[in-house]
């Protein structure tokens, strides 16, 4: 007897796409059947059901990944605006908002990290369609903070700072601990310190000067 899962109230297709994400996350792809990802669904495995909305597993990872994708897309609309009048809580805001979308990435980022090397369109299309633009978007907030500076690789540096907050954050999902045993609060407010401290430290002599950090 097949027990149905918890939210099996919602369509057969939706609960098709959460297990299977979930399953393939957990277990890998490859190792992942399509009479589990059904099971797991509350349906009779291999009885055709996952065939009935998905022509193969693969599609089912597509359609999951467009739909994160889109979600990712419209989460992005809702980023703070940047203040080059007060920095300091523009990296805050920019902090927050990034932890919150790796939150929403976890399962697919452990997919395409466990099995991206099988799966090169899938993580490409990820990697250009969030990742890239990430970093773009951090650089041009890192521009905004500092005003005209001579001499600073602006993607390097936008890269240092945004790995910052994805290794705090893959550290803490990987050993189920944080690194240095730091909450995210004091993890972001040290963060957004070291942000306007290089900000400053960037600037000409006759740009204007953001607020104090605290």
């Amino acid at each position: 007897m097949i027990t149905p899962p918890r939210g099996s109230r919602q369509p057969t297709r939706q609960r098709l796409l959460d297990e299977g994400v979930r399953l393939f996350a957990t277990n890998g792809f490859r190792e992942t059947t399509v009479g589990e990802i059904e099971q797991a669904a509350g349906l009779e495995p291999r009885r055709g059901a996952l065939y009935r909305h998905f022509p193969s597993k693969e599609a089912l990872l597509e359609v999951a990944l467009d739909a994160h994708l889109d979600a990712l897309a419209i989460a992005g609309e809702q980023l703070p605006a940047s203040s080059s009048d007060d920095p300091r809580e523009a990296a805050v805001a920019l902090a927050r908002w990034m932890f919150e979308e790796l939150d929403r990435e976890q399962l697919i980022l452990r997919i395409l990290e466990q099995d991206g090397d099988r799966l090169p369109l899938l993580r490409d299309r990820f990697r250009d369609t969030l990742m890239k633009p990430g970093y773009r978007l951090t650089t041009k907030i890192a521009r905004e903070w500092v005003g005209a500076a001579a001499n600073t690789d602006w993607e390097a540096t936008a890269a240092v700072f945004l790995s910052a907050l994805v290794n705090y954050r893959r550290s803490t999902w990987t050993f189920d601990y944080p690194p240095g045993g730091l909450t995210e609060d004091r993890y972001v407010s040290a963060w957004a310190d070291l942000c306007v401290t290089y900000a400053q430290s960037q600037r000409r002599p006759n740009s204007r000067s953001p607020r104090p950090a605290r």
